[in-house]
Order: structure tokens, then sequence, then C-alpha cells
């Protein structure tokens, strides 16, 4: 196997001191969609040169969030050959020139007790903790392992030359440190400006962020929700090293377009329960993690911690999530003979709409508590204007359907279509329909705060 080593091992140490923090959640698992895109050697771009610097890409990420780059320091760098379309290549496809897949990057809690609350990846070691030899997302995929060099054929036992593009955001939390080190290019940036430069081709890397440090120049402050954008290229054949360590409250929400901006809003505003953070919100919401938005949805309405009724309330789940909403009168138990409540059964549209609405009900209604909500119905009714009727209205549960309308007339709820509201679940052939899903259940959380908070 053919190795070319550099010259020249460029080392950046920034040495901070890390302050251990406990993030919520940080027993889990972090995980991030990323984008990798594979190339073919070209001794210029890829198996090039060995240079390095900064300043390759702008400070600010383009109108595409995407990397701006500087020509004329790459032509400097690595010839005048470079193209402005070679360098777009890097993170936007481009058929013949390179190849897509998408991946999954896993931060694991770290187990050094001095880095508590912490997150990381180690590209030397493995999740059961053998021995790796670097950060090799696509080996015998896409383009493949083989490649031309000088009219060569070489296959160095990995898949070298690709690129890796991630896009999430994390909630800024006081103490929050994002750490790198690796090779080659890196940047870095938050809310689309440049915080890691360590671009080119280069022997491993390290610098570290120390976000309160830097959060008045971003315009940033604690609780604030931060764009975090990530570009790593793997350009040389002599290795692949990726570490990060960050206790950053990662919110990789895995969420529709339509529905990130109010997600946002969310999580800037602590709606997103820790169950929810890292999961797929496109999917149905079981009862258990709807139980946790509407705590989180209290909390922020009352200014108050919720406290959890007896942990021996129900024989299938201690969550103290949902004994607090059981506590609260959010929610009932499924069997009160068997003390079940079902954590893992998914919910319907109109279930979903009464829980929140009984959140109202209890900071609203004085004296209301779940058993006597029948006899507050006719004050419930004067707090809203009945809109006009969906059209299958018929469907609507009697006990569902003062809270269904109270919802749609504050503009929490909408229909799904021809003015319908969908409101149970329905079986068609092998799918199960009109269930609640994980994003629909924050939306209406962050809504009941803004129109009625």
């Amino acid at each position: 196997m053919k190795k070319r080593i550099p010259a020249l091992l460029l080392v950046l140490v920034m040495v901070l001191s890390l302050a251990p923090l406990t993030v919520s959640a940080a027993d889990q698992n972090v995980e991030l969609t990323v984008t990798v895109r594979d190339f073919n050697a070209d001794g210029i771009l890829f198996e090039g040169d060995l240079a390095s610097g900064e300043g390759l890409v702008q400070n600010r990420l383009g109108a595409d969030k995407k990397p701006v780059y500087d020509l004329a320091l790459w032509q400097e760098f690595y010839g005048e050959s470079v193209t402005q379309s070679q360098l777009n290549a890097f993170f936007n496809d481009v058929p013949g020139v390179n190849m897509k897949t998408t991946k999954s990057l896993t931060l694991r809690p770290c187990t050094d007790e001095e880095y508590t609350g912490y997150w990381e990846i180690d590209s030397s070691i493995g999740p059961n903790g053998e021995e790796l030899d670097g950060y090799f997302p696509i080996d015998n995929e896409l383009f493949g392992n083989k490649y031309t060099w000088e009219g060569e054929e070489w296959d160095d036992g990995h898949n070298f030359h690709f690129s890796v593009e991630i896009h999430t955001r994390f909630k800024y939390v006081q103490n929050a440190r994002f750490w790198f080190s690796g090779d080659d290019d890196v940047w870095v940036y938050f809310n689309g400006r440049l915080v890691i430069d360590l671009g080119g081709v280069h022997g491993e890397m390290e610098q570290e962020i120390e976000l309160d440090e830097i959060a008045a120049d971003l315009g940033i402050k604690v609780g604030d929700v931060v764009d975090f954008d990530m570009f790593y290229m793997e350009r040389h054949t002599t290795g692949s090293n990726m570490r990060i360590r960050t206790n950053f409250d990662f919110l990789n929400l895995q969420a529709s377009s339509w529905a990130e901006a109010e997600l946002n809003e969310a999580a800037a505003q602590g709606l997103i329960p820790d169950c929810l953070k890292s999961a797929d919100l496109t999917k149905p919401i079981t009862r258990a993690e709807f139980a946790a938005v509407s705590v989180k949805l209290y909390e922020s309405l009352s200014g108050a911690a919720a406290q959890p009724a007896p942990a021996d309330t129900f024989s299938d789940t201690k969550d103290p999530e949902v004994l607090k909403a059981f506590a609260l009168g959010v929610t009932n138990g499924t069997d009160a003979v068997k003390k079940t409540f079902e954590p893992d059964t998914l919910i319907s549209r109109e279930q979903a709409s009464t829980m929140l609405t009984r959140v109202w009900k209890k900071l609203n209604l004085s004296g209301w508590t779940l058993e006597t909500d029948g006899s507050f119905a006719d004050e419930f009714r004067t707090k809203f204007t009945m809109p006009a009727l969906f059209a299958d209205d018929a469907e609507i549960s009697p006990w569902a359907r003062d809270s269904v309308y109270f919802m749609a007339a504050n503009r929490i709820v909408n229909g799904v279509g021809d003015n319908r509201f969908a409101p149970k679940t329905v079986s068609s052939g092998e799918e199960t329909l009109n269930f609640a899903t994980r994003e629909q259940a924050l939306l209406m959380s962050v809504r009941t705060v803004k129109n009625l908070g």
C-alpha cells in the first residue's frame, strides 16, 4: 500500500480549561445526520499538494448555506488550474464529479469523569471500545476505495476522498464548549459566522470554541437557538481523523421543512422535552412523549416546576414526565384496576388537542381538575367563539369536541385538507392514519404559548 507522508505536520493547539457541565439527556447518544460526497483523485485538490492556512473560505456562509471560497488563495495553494466550479463541487451535487449519500454521525456520552455532561466522537475508537484507524464513512461505497495516481491504480484499504456536510442547531447554554481535532479541511459556522477555520490539506489539527467568550460578537445570549454548520474534507491518503468533544445541547431536529421555523421557537422557549431532542419529529408521538410535551407547556405558561405523582402510580412506567402530567390532571391512566398507562401507545389528533387544552384549563379555570371537568363545561365554552365546524365534525368524540374547537378557534390546530380535522386514528389496509406526530405536538405547544400565554 502506497503512502505519502506529509513533509510538514501542522498542529494548532488552543488550550482552554474545561469545566464540566451536566447537560440534559447526556446519557443518550446524539445522532447528527450528515451528507457525504465522494470524489476521485485529481492530483490537484485530491491527492495534490500539501498546503493549508486560514482564509480559504470567507467569514460568512453564502445564501445557500455553503462556504464562499477565496479562489485566488486556492490557486496560490494548489495551482492556477483550480476553478470556482471545482470548489463549488465540494458541497454541491455535480454528476460525474461526485456522488452523495447520507450517514449518521454518533456522538456518545464521554466516559471520562472530567467531562461529565459532554458528548464525543473519536475516530480511533469504535462503539465497543475497539481500536480503529480513522474516520471512513464510505468505505467500499460510491466511487469505492480504488483511485488512480500517476497512471497507476491504488487501493489504500479505505475510501479517502470525500467531504462531509452537517447542518443542525443547538441551544446556547452557559459554559458551552466545542472542541475539534482532525484533518483535512474543517470549517465550522455558528449562525452563518465562521468560528473554526482549519482549511487545507494537513495533519491532525485541533481547536476549541468557548461560546461564552464569543457570544457578544455573534449577537447571541443564553437560551438562544444557534445554527450549526460544519464542513469537513478528507483530501489525502495519509490519514483521516475526526474527534469532537462538546457539551452543546444539540437540537438535531429531524422535521418537515414547513415546521422548522416554529420548532426553532419551541426550542428557544424550552418546549422540547429531552425525549424528543434527537428523535425523528415526523413520526407519530406516544402517550409518554406527549405527556412530556404537556409538562413543558405547563412549566412555560406557569413559570413553576411540575411535581410528579408517586412512583408507584402506574405498573408499566415510572417515567417522571408521565407522573408529572398525571399529577397535573393532563392525562389519565388506561386501566385503573391494572394501574396501566401504556406509555408507548400512539395518540390521535383529538387526544392531543384535549391534553394541551387541559394544561390551559389547569391554569385558567379556578378549581378545575380532571375529575370535575364536566362541571366546568359551560364556563369553558365562554372562553372562545365557536369557529366553523369541520366537515368531519360528527367523527369528533363528544369528550374531545370542546377542546378541538378551542384549539381551532385560537389558531393552534388546523385541519388536514378539505376542511377535515381527522380526529381519530383509522386503518387503511396495513397503514394506520391520523396519529398526531411529534412535530405537530410541538407546534401546538408553541402556538399555545404565543396565542394564549
